[in-house]
């Protein structure tokens, strides 16, 4: 585009000189045919005062400008050329020489007259100026051959004498003429080649300065766009090694802290927090912080203002207002800017991105929309885990229906054997731990009302030589707070979901029994009646400790259909049992 530009700004520079060439000669020539005009009238006007050779010379001379003067004009307004031009100068060169000499030829009697110097004079003048230093020359040389050839005419014809200092002198002045005008002619040809010049070297320039500014200006843009590529080519890179870490194939609570952490570098923020929805509605726990000293516990609400309109719009929104005041709590820090992203997927909301920066940062609509971007990646990742969390659910619910139908099913082999029923009930309870409870006992009443343990299993050999040792010196009696007596009063299950100080005070035969159940960490109970015809004979109970389990609905129905099988075996062999 500059070389056009140049050479269109060049093209304009010679299409002016070209006009000034094309213009000068025919203003020129207007002036000059005036200039005629006004001799052929002067001439008629003047005649009787001229020493001339009679009037017929005069009405010559004046014919011949008035005539010389229209073919000039005429030619001279279709000339349309410099080469045009070049001709009607060359041709008006010839008709003023002819002019010269009818003068000269009308004003012989006086040659002394100063008018027919002037006349010589403009004439080298015209022709300088028509053709240069040639036309000068050759008009000097004219009016000198007219000059001295009409003053020895004078001479010979009229006995004129010749003077020879005055002829010197008006050669010497034509001569002079010739020289000053050819000079100023060429010092006005070198100016005007140099105002060209400088109008060129102008618009050179100009073009230079106008390419180097446009130059600027695009590595300015080239800069800018390099920038522009850079900054998208590391949000890129970023929102990939996002996306890398939400495909990860890890638990949750190790894949979001990572998210946060490769997050939080692309906003300049100090802290990030990932929260899921809580209890009440609408309020919100931390899942996963990075940039705090440590996790909060308690959960928030987001009510009002900018928080909780980015919730309803489903987009992330800058926070300018107080409306975020207990999310910027949980930082603990002073917090200058923050922004907030609901998390959503499967058009439910799963949570919120939260970025607190300790600087005064302005989010762009692109760092807006790139956030947008992060929290799908995000939203993504928890609904995954979501489901992975419920088909491992649901697999340990199928595993745990299947071990509780397995569980029943070997317990009814077992006690459909032709052996003692105690040996019997032994390996019910190895059955049911663990797969049903990490303790399991059976307690048959006895003629006098009390309690005897007929068979136990533990997950630790240890714990069963120990209960065995509790169980062996201490009978329990209907008297006691043992929650198993509620069992056979009531007939009918307990369960403890929670065992708190006291009824671990209950559980404990002792202060070293208690202190046992305290380094077990027992965390769950459960008590199941043997009924036999309506008629209690035992109980079977249960305790959870090690695997820190609680017993759900499903196990309440496992250990009453096993307790089920167990009395039915009872009934069936009443006199192994009694003693």
């Amino acid at each position: 585009m500059l070389p056009r530009e140049s050479s269109s700004s060049s093209a304009d520079v010679r299409g002016a000189d070209i006009s000034d060439i094309a213009q000068a000669p025919r203003r020129f020539e207007r002036a000059i045919t005036s200039a005629r005009v006004a001799g052929a009238i002067a001439a008629l006007l003047i005649a009787p005062l001229l020493p001339n050779l009679g009037f017929g010379y005069v009405l010559a001379l004046s014919g011949f400008l008035l005539a010389w003067a229209a073919v000039l004009h005429v030619l001279s307004g279709r000339a349309t050329t410099a080469d045009d031009q070049e001709r009607i100068s060359l041709v008006a060169f010839v008709g003023d020489c002819v002019v010269i000499f009818l003068g000269m030829l009308t004003i012989t009697p006086e040659p002394n007259w100063m008018l027919f110097p002037l006349f010589a004079v403009l004439f080298i003048i015209t022709a300088a100026f028509r053709l240069g230093d040639v036309g000068a020359g050759a008009a000097t040389l004219v009016v000198s051959l007219e000059f001295v050839g009409l003053a020895l005419w004078r001479e010979r014809a009229l006995d004129l004498p010749i003077q020879i200092p005055y002829l010197a002198f008006i050669l010497v002045l034509y001569c002079l003429t010739a020289l000053i005008v050819s000079a100023m002619l060429r010092e006005v040809g070198v100016m005007r080649r140099e105002r060209t010049a400088l109008i060129r070297d102008a618009s050179d320039a100009g073009d230079l300065r106008r390419a180097d500014r446009e130059r600027r200006q695009l590595l300015d843009r080239e800069r800018a766009a390099r920038a522009d590529a850079e900054v998208a080519t590391a949000r890129l890179e970023a929102l990939q090694r996002i996306t890398d870490a939400a495909l990860a194939r890890s638990a949750l609570d190790d894949q979001l802290p990572e998210m946060l952490r490769r997050i939080m570098p692309v906003f300049e923020a100090r802290a990030a927090l990932a929260l899921v929805p809580a209890h009440p509605a609408g309020s919100f726990a931390v899942r996963a912080a990075v940039g705090l000293d440590q996790l909060p516990r308690a959960s928030v609400r987001v009510r009002g203002g900018d928080a909780e309109r980015a919730i309803q719009a489903r987009r992330p929104m800058a926070i300018l207002d107080l409306s975020a005041a207990e999310l910027d709590a949980l930082v603990g820090g002073p917090v200058q800017a923050s922004v907030v992203a609901p998390l959503h997927a499967e058009g439910e909301l799963v949570g919120l991105l939260y970025l607190a920066c300790e600087r005064g940062h302005t989010f762009t609509p692109d760092e807006v929309g790139l956030l947008r971007l992060i929290a799908e990646r995000v939203a993504s990742a928890i609904d995954r885990a979501a489901l992975l969390d419920s088909e491992r659910r649901a697999r340990a619910a199928a595993e745990a229906a299947e071990g509780r139908m397995r569980l029943l099913l070997q317990a009814g082999e077992t006690l459909g054997e032709e052996s003692a029923v105690e040996g019997r009930l032994e390996q019910i309870v190895r059955l049911a731990v663990p797969k049903l409870a990490d303790f399991c006992a059976i307690d048959l009443l006895e003629a006098d009302g009390s309690l005897r343990r007929v068979a136990l299993a533990a997950l630790d050999v240890d714990i069963e030589r120990a209960n065995w040792a509790v169980a062996s010196r201490y009978r329990r009696d209907p008297l006691g707070t043992h929650p198993v007596w509620d069992v056979l009063r009531d007939a009918r299950p307990v369960i403890w979901a929670e065992v708190d100080p006291d009824r671990l005070q209950r559980l404990a035969r002792n202060n070293e029994h208690l202190r046992q159940l305290l380094e077990r960490g027992i965390c769950a109970w459960m008590g199941v009646p043997l009924l036999v015809q309506g008629q209690v004979k035992g109980s079977m109970s249960f305790t959870n400790a090690e695997s820190q389990r609680r017993f759900a609905p499903e196990d309440v129905a496992t250990a009453e259909e096993l307790a089920g099988r167990v009395a039915a075996a009872i009934a069936r062999s009443p006199s192994d049992t009694i003693g």
